[in-house]
């Protein structure tokens, strides 16, 4: 009562849809490669601050020889943010989401 078989469903896509499909599928390799280039330059940060080394291979904080650096790295980390935070832009300040959908709102999304 009221099914359709899968061949009937699928020639009553509507062209729209078929639009959004075609766009996703780029913005999503360009999305995979950007997410891609963010762990590498993880990586590469990682290895500067804890192991001393310019290298974009998967390195742990915890193998570093110098444990004081475990103490220190997070709390240098978090005086750059909030230096940041209070010299930087006004968009950095907050707790996130609402300022960002408020800068939206407010800003006609520029």
């Amino acid at each position: 009562m009221g099914e359709r078989r899968a061949d009937e469903v699928l020639t009553h896509v509507p062209p729209r849809a078929l639009v959004i499909t075609a766009l996703a599928v780029p913005v999503g390799a360009v999305t995979a490669l950007v997410a891609a280039g963010l762990l590498r330059l993880i990586a590469l940060i990682t290895n500067l601050a804890f192991h001393w080394r310019f290298g974009f291979g998967t390195a742990v904080p915890a193998d570093t020889a110098h444990r004081w650096l475990l103490l220190v790295m997070p709390v240098a980390g978090g005086l750059v943010i909030g230096l940041m935070a209070r010299y930087g832009s006004e968009k950095i300040r907050g707790h996130g989401m609402p300022e960002a959908i408020e800068s939206i709102l407010v800003g006609r999304s520029r």
